[in-house]
């Protein structure tokens, strides 16, 4: 009974140990004055097709505010699901961060349905941050198909 007991906590103490090395890579897409924008890389370069899911950074200063969230806005992380073919996207989650990184508000936006219509529901317009972000997975994504129009 000992010996099951002591495999059964290694292998919890291993599996605890594995899933809070989460690994982020955040790389720089634009720095401006009032706003700096990022993309985590991590496990982008196993997308294959047409889609690609990605976490994003904006940094604000001076902070933003908005009605539905209280006090000021330092941090937004956004969970983009891009179609590389259709040429659109769609925010899957986004969070308000405050100036001591504690999250404000969340939002989670995931859908139901697989009517593209719903799923993508932003052109990606050239030049926009949307389009920088997608420039920038195209770069981790390894296949000869990652070129943007």
């Amino acid at each position: 009974m000992k010996k099951y007991f002591f495999v059964s906590l290694l292998l919890t103490c291993a599996i605890s140990s594995k899933a809070q090395n989460v690994n982020e890579n955040w790389v720089s897409i634009s720095i401006e004055n009032d706003k700096s924008l990022y993309i985590n890389v991590t496990g982008l370069s196993e997308f294959q097709g047409n889609e690609i899911y990605v976490w994003s950074l904006e940094e604000v200063n001076p902070p933003l505010t908005m009605e539905e969230v209280n006090g000021n806005i330092y941090k937004i992380k956004t969970y983009y699901h891009i179609n590389k073919e259709l040429f659109r996207y769609g925010i899957m989650q986004i969070i308000y961060y405050d100036k001591d990184n504690n999250v404000m508000k969340h939002y989670n936006y995931n859908r139901t349905t697989e009517n593209p219509e719903f799923i993508y529901n932003y052109p990606v317009i050239k030049n926009s941050d949307v389009y920088k972000i997608l420039e920038k997975c195209l770069e981790y994504i390894s296949s000869d198909e990652s070129k943007i129009r």
